[in-house]
């Protein structure tokens, strides 16, 4: 279940107060921290928005826009097992249980 946290100036937690939602807003709200994980993982792997463009252009050595283009692909395909799994959930706790996991990234990127 989801929950409001509140913390003092610290970071220290001050309460913890469980709130309801929808299983199909909390969907909608776990597939937008999915996507937000998918970007992350391929920003942290060095693949901004001007490199992926430029493998997809093939601006770089074959071999290179290979490993970028299959990162991206394998990230997008978590991404769409953990959205199936996130929309077939039944509860919030069902729902919460997902958990997207970055493909490794290979050499040559």
């Amino acid at each position: 279940m989801p929950y409001i946290s509140t913390y003092d100036q610290d970071g220290n937690l001050v309460s913890k107060e469980e709130i309801k939602i929808s299983v199909n807003n909390y969907r909608k709200q776990k597939i937008f921290e999915l996507k937000t994980s998918c970007s992350n993982s391929i920003q942290s792997a060095g693949l901004d928005e001007a490199t992926q463009q430029n493998a997809a252009l093939g601006i770089y050595p074959p071999e290179r826009c290979e490993a970028i283009k299959s990162y991206i692909a394998a990230c997008r395909n978590e991404y769409l097992r953990c959205k199936a799994l996130i929309l077939a959930a039944q509860t919030n706790d069902e729902a919460d249980s997902i958990q997207y996991v970055a493909p490794p990234v290979p050499e040559g990127i």
